[in-house]
């Protein structure tokens, strides 16, 4: 279901003033069914799935406290389910349900964290709540649950916070259909395809702008329907870009794109890696190719993820050495080189776009060839 059709703000708009009619006590489940009815609706094989990682999510946390071995077979579980998912998808075998790749980490994470015992006290029915909070159901950001039982405790009608969370609504719907679908889908990708005919790779490089910037629209936009939506109903919830395409370098632009994706990889996957390996490089590239997969299972998302995981250890083998290299200390010499690692990181992002823009890992590397080797 699309976040900014009119038939999502309706509902939007019901569930907002049933939340607010009902008793505090009641409120976060009438979020809850809310969501749990939408997918009935839009996606019942997604409302099973959801259900089933609930209940596997929680028994451990329950009854299996002196074992961390409940935890991760609910996790492994909730991991293959996951992979199986992706792996049909990929194949054109099974549709993946509606909100699938963010309930699937926030379901890991309360996993993984139950067995560091990192978890609030909590009842199964405020765990429930968490996992289907409608607000960030369809399109994230990934939340977590301590930020949600804390948020769940201090929620109260706030008018400035409401009016706040309708200003970010209307961002969102200004960002998906004003910005991605008309100025970047429809007016750029016409002037784009105006100029294929004389000017090939310029074209090929402005599409691969084009992507990104329709990505970062539709995703960001999405993001603050998420967070206007929560506050709406007196949450807070953290925020999913800031800006990445200020970012000077190719670490700052993953503190700045879908950063509760980031974080979830860098506290999940690149600390647990990092333990076992010793070697920043191979976490960083562990972190990324799970990154891929999570948004599809297939060579050139996992190329993807390779590509930016070695971006990343390059960038971080720099700053080892980058102590030795003289500084520019004559007039203009600073904004030089900030200008200079801003294009890089810039066009490292861009060219990475190439690769999962097209419908298969050789397209585009035949783009990548075209835009640096002018390979016609």
């Amino acid at each position: 279901m699309n976040l900014a059709s009119v038939q999502m703000l309706g509902w939007i708009a019901l569930t907002i003033a049933l939340f607010w009619a009902a008793p505090r006590r009641f409120q976060p489940y009438v979020a809850a069914a809310s969501c749990a009815l939408l997918l009935l609706v839009f996606s019942p094989v997604s409302f099973v799935v959801l259900s089933i990682f609930t209940a596997l999510g929680y028994v451990p946390f329950r009854y299996g406290r002196r074992s961390a071995a409940g935890a991760l077979c609910a996790g492994g579980a909730v991991a293959a389910v996951f992979i199986w998912f992706k792996s049909g998808a990929a194949t054109g075998g099974a549709l993946v349900p509606l909100g699938f790749g963010f309930y699937t980490l926030r379901a890991l994470h309360y996993g993984l964290d139950s067995v560091k015992r990192a978890l609030p006290p909590h009842t199964y029915w405020q765990f429930v709540s968490y996992m289907f909070f409608l607000p960030t159901i369809i399109a994230g950001p990934i939340n977590r649950f301590q930020e949600f039982h804390r948020e769940l405790a201090r929620r109260r009608f706030d008018k400035d916070l409401f009016s706040k969370g309708c200003e970010r609504i209307l961002y969102g719907f200004v960002k998906i259909i004003v910005l991605a679908s008309y100025e970047v889908s429809h007016i750029l990708r016409l002037r784009i395809e105006a100029m294929e005919g004389q000017h090939e790779i310029l074209a090929a490089y402005l599409d691969c702008i084009r992507y990104g910037l329709n990505l970062y629209f539709q995703f960001s936009g999405y993001s603050d329907v998420a967070i206007g939506f929560s506050m709406l109903l007196g949450f807070r919830i953290a925020e999913n870009f800031n800006y990445p395409f200020l970012a000077r370098n190719i670490g700052d632009f993953w503190k700045r794109w879908h950063i509760s994706l980031s974080n979830w990889c860098r506290d999940y996957v690149y600390m647990m890696a990092l333990s076992v390996s010793r070697r920043p490089w191979a976490a960083v590239i562990a972190s990324m190719l799970v990154l891929g997969v999570w948004h599809e299972l297939s060579p050139r998302y996992l190329a993807w993820g390779v590509y930016h995981g070695a971006g990343i250890a390059v960038w971080q083998g720099f700053q080892k050495v980058k102590k030795n290299i003289p500084a520019m200390d004559f007039a203009g010499g600073k904004y030089l080189t900030e200008g200079a690692s801003y294009l890089l990181t810039m066009n490292f992002v861009i060219l990475g776009f190439a690769i999962t823009k097209e419908p298969d890992l050789a397209s585009g590397l035949r783009v990548i060839g075209k835009i640096l080797f002018f390979w016609v």
